[in-house]
């Protein structure tokens, strides 16, 4: 019996030991050489101030609304961890602004997006996969993709984004409890990278990336 239990502590702790450490890969300060950034006829970037704060600020020329945009730092490899970033929409119509993860390319990644302009209701968070070359919003319509928080029109706001195989948690602002819970991701995107994302708006602004890898 003593044998036993000695052997049973023993695989416990060499289970353990084997369990990779987290990884903080802090991308607060952005290289544009170790990014993916868009920057084409239709889309474009800069690094400036927003309400007082440094940040990359993705810009969209055309109106589209099968349009999304990534920018992404090149080498990350996530599939399960922690997304911290602060998101602000400075613009005057279609406030879509939030992250991508699990990034393959340019369609093929998850993504969580927020809208200001729905604070208060269901629609304010949008969970969806993209593995098209256009961005299928409408197949993601039904509530279970969406959540209800409070979001500052154009004010800057925080996110937490926990994703741990097929479920994804969303914490807006600090709360201490979550503003929005998904448990069906989508399997056929395993892992990649993670960045910012900018849907059908004239502008997004982002900073303080900050990823956890487990």
């Amino acid at each position: 019996m003593k044998i036993l239990c000695i052997l049973l502590m023993s695989l416990i702790f060499n289970n353990a030991y084997a369990q990779p450490k987290p990884t903080v890969h802090n991308y607060s300060v952005i290289k544009p050489t170790d990014w993916t950034i868009p920057r084409t006829d239709t889309l474009d970037y800069a690094f400036g101030q927003y309400k007082g704060q440094n940040a990359l600020l993705l810009k969209r020329k055309i109106d589209n609304y099968k349009s999304a945009s990534t920018a992404y730092p090149k080498g990350l490899e996530f599939k399960d961890g922690i997304i911290e970033l602060d998101a602000a929409w400075p613009g005057d119509k279609n406030g879509f602004v939030g992250l991508a993860f699990r990034i393959k390319d340019d369609h093929h990644y998850e993504s969580v997006y927020f809208r200001p302009e729905s604070s208060g209701t269901i629609n304010a968070i949008q969970y969806m996969p993209e593995k098209k070359y256009d961005f299928n919003w409408w197949d993601y319509e039904a509530d279970k993709y969406q959540g209800k928080t409070t979001l500052p029109l154009h004010g800057w706001f925080h996110i937490k984004v926990i994703v741990k195989g097929g479920k994804l948690t969303v914490f807006v602002n600090h709360h201490t409890t979550p503003d929005f819970i998904y448990s069906l991701l989508d399997s056929s995107v395993k892992s990649g990278s993670v960045g910012f994302w900018l849907g059908n708006s004239t502008i997004g602004a982002y900073k303080n990336l900050v990823v956890t890898t487990f």
